[in-house]
């Protein structure tokens, strides 16, 4: 912390998503910040080849550009990293691109951080614009809520402790999908990770059956 000032870097790793990105960026911009937090977005270009840095750029939003693929399994948990190695808060937070928060995210996810709570994601409800589709997001939603092994977090949208993360090491390279490889890895440490139920945001994402299933997969993998 600087001084009394609570620092809260957002990161947004994002690989060609100039659909989306714009929306995502104005939702940020009006989510409010409590007393005594700072807020900085930044946003990590990965291999992108499509208008996605421009847009950033002209919402006056840092970008940090990384244009390899090293050997982490997934792409994301790369773009994370690469992030937490450039940028320092004494609070991060993970939002997709195709992720609309509200200007009340930030301040309802903050008190769940307490005790040995050290990470929290909040409710994600999906949208595609194609119903059939949408029923399964729906499913997939679902799923999520009534997990028979517990709760666990969607990473789309993710408030979690800086100091804590470098505790562990950092994420996990070999984990396919990056929320429940670092959320089995707080589990080792003794710290937990939660679900905020009272925060909800939108995620708006074009996808497929066959991207819905392989999403699973990947996430079973990594459990």
């Amino acid at each position: 912390m600087e001084g009394n000032c609570l620092r809260v870097m957002i990161v947004t790793p994002a690989h060609n998503e100039e659909e989306t990105i714009g929306q995502c960026l104005c939702a940020v911009r009006k989510m409010k910040a409590p007393n005594g937090v700072n807020v900085q977005h930044v946003v990590v270009l990965d291999r992108c080849t499509d208008r996605t840095g421009q847009i950033c750029e002209s919402h006056g939003v840092k970008v940090l550009v990384k244009e390899w693929r090293g050997s982490f399994v997934s792409p994301i948990v790369e773009a994370m990293d690469f992030a937490l190695k450039k940028v320092d808060g004494d609070l991060m937070m993970k939002v997709d691109a195709d992720i609309q928060v509200t200007e009340h995210t930030l301040e309802r996810l903050l008190p769940h951080l307490k005790g040995n709570i050290a990470c929290v994601s909040a409710e994600v409800k999906s949208r595609t614009g194609k119903k059939h589709l949408d029923a399964l997001m729906w499913f997939r939603d679902l799923n999520y809520r009534i997990a028979p092994l517990g709760r666990k977090i969607h990473g789309a949208c993710t408030l979690f402790r800086g100091d804590i993360t470098g505790k562990i090491g950092g994420f996990d390279p070999d984990a396919p999908a990056w929320d429940t490889g670092y959320e089995l890895k707080l589990n080792k440490h003794g710290y937990k990770a939660e679900v905020a139920e009272d925060v909800i945001v939108l995620e708006y994402r074009e996808t497929n059956v066959r991207k819905l299933i392989r999403h699973q997969i990947d996430s079973g993998k990594a459990r």
